[in-house]
């Protein structure tokens, strides 16, 4: 079995998240007032989450190209697992089971890429 490149992987890791956050805000951003009907939220925290998460698209960028890599999948893999928690919570507030299950499904996804930062970090060489 082949090792992972950790430098590699992680960088398409970063790269892959930024992609995401930016189609998934842009998407939440202009579907806000189609979503608020599913959540019970207001489509304005709807639509200002979306376009924080395309800000947070263009942070990642930012930090891939400034950071070192292994400060860079840190930061993102903590964020990701705090997004995660709290787009899960956020399927609570649902009107729908199908719905509830969407909004899972977001959250599993930002939880597997805080999964691939934390492959990469561990398979970076060690610091010293």
């Amino acid at each position: 079995m082949r090792r992972i490149n950790g430098d590699t992987f992680g960088r398409w890791s970063l790269r892959l998240d930024a992609a995401y956050c930016a189609a998934l805000g842009t998407a939440v951003a202009l579907g806000a007032g189609q979503i608020a009907h599913g959540v019970a939220l207001p489509p304005l925290v709807i639509a200002a989450s979306g376009v924080a998460v395309v800000v947070w698209a263009g942070g990642v960028l930012w930090m891939l190209s400034r950071l070192p890599l292994r400060r860079a999948l840190g930061l993102v893999m903590i964020a990701n697992v705090l997004a995660a928690i709290a787009v899960g919570f956020i399927s609570a507030t649902a009107t729908a089971v199908l719905i509830v299950g969407a909004v899972l499904a977001v959250a599993i996804d930002i939880a597997l890429f805080a999964t691939s930062q934390a492959i990469a970090l561990r398979a970076l060489p060690a610091r010293g």
